[in-house]
């Protein structure tokens, strides 16, 4: 079986890569605009398992992962940001404040037709930022790449407290242990 990462992320291949895996990369085209749901957590869940079917659809006898990652905050999901203005705002609107990152992965075996899936919530509390660092920090790093305009590495800079299931450490945006497993019920030596 191959394994293949639907998705050209630097933190997703960074997870692969330190599970020693051999995989390929093939991004999906999946229209994410296209995909909606008001709860935050199926929103991620279909959209990783949108990625996962539609290259698993295209590559026979392989094992497909898609992944997606959102932020949610006052009722709203936050995606990538359109612009620098925008991502200036919402972090402006996450001072203070508490916020969740929902993300999660699904996995797709080709060859059986089976996609399983995993979603969860990271909740961060960002200290008070000012008009300052949040500029510094958008203009310094590739906001408009990341969901709710920062990384996992920028959590390092605001949080003042965390909490949830999984680690958001770094960039690794899997939860690495229900990865492992499903990897493994799929066929896959990790």
């Amino acid at each position: 079986m191959n394994l293949i990462l639907a998705s050209k992320s630097a933190p997703r291949r960074k997870a692969l890569d330190i599970l020693g895996l051999s995989y390929r990369v093939v991004p999906s085209d999946v229209d994410e605009k296209e995909i909606r749901d008001s709860d935050p957590v199926e929103l991620v869940r279909k959209l990783s398992k949108a990625k996962a079917k539609q290259v698993g659809d295209g590559n026979v006898d392989s094992v497909v992962i898609g992944a997606d990652l959102v932020v949610y905050f006052n009722g709203k999901v936050y995606e990538k940001p359109r612009d620098l203005d925008e991502a200036f705002r919402m972090l402006r609107s996450f001072s203070g404040n508490w916020v969740s990152i929902i993300g999660g992965f699904a996995i797709c075996n080709s060859k059986i037709r089976r996609i399983r899936s995993v979603v969860d919530e990271y909740r961060v509390r960002f200290r008070e930022l000012s008009d300052e660092e949040i500029m510094d920090y958008i203009n310094r790093y590739s906001v408009l790449n990341f969901a709710g305009a920062f990384e996992g590495e920028g959590l390092f800079r605001f949080a003042e407290r965390a909490e949830g299931k999984y680690p958001f450490i770094s960039q690794i945006t899997f939860p690495m242990d229900r990865l492992i497993m499903i990897l493994r019920k799929e066929g896959v030596r990790v």
